[in-house]
């Protein structure tokens, strides 16, 4: 599928902590995203993987805020 290699890096960190999902938030943030912007087969046009749902509402506000703070002031 379209996000096969999202999920494959999440599975691996997954793998690579002892399954400690919270190591593997970055990957699995990736992933849920992926599933939200793709779209489904033609046969259902229209149609997403996952319905599009705020990042915050998922769990991720936090890593939402790092990516913000991360980017340069301008000046």
């Amino acid at each position: 599928g379209e996000c096969s290699a999202f999920k494959e890096r999440f599975m691996e960190c997954l793998r690579h902590s002892g399954y400690e999902s919270a190591a593997c938030r970055q990957s699995a943030m990736a992933y849920l995203e992926c599933r939200m912007d793709r779209r489904v087969a033609p046969a259902r046009a229209g149609r997403q993987l996952m319905a599009n749902e705020p990042l915050e509402k998922l769990g991720f506000k936090d890593l939402i805020n790092e990516k913000s703070e991360e980017k340069p002031k301008k000046s």
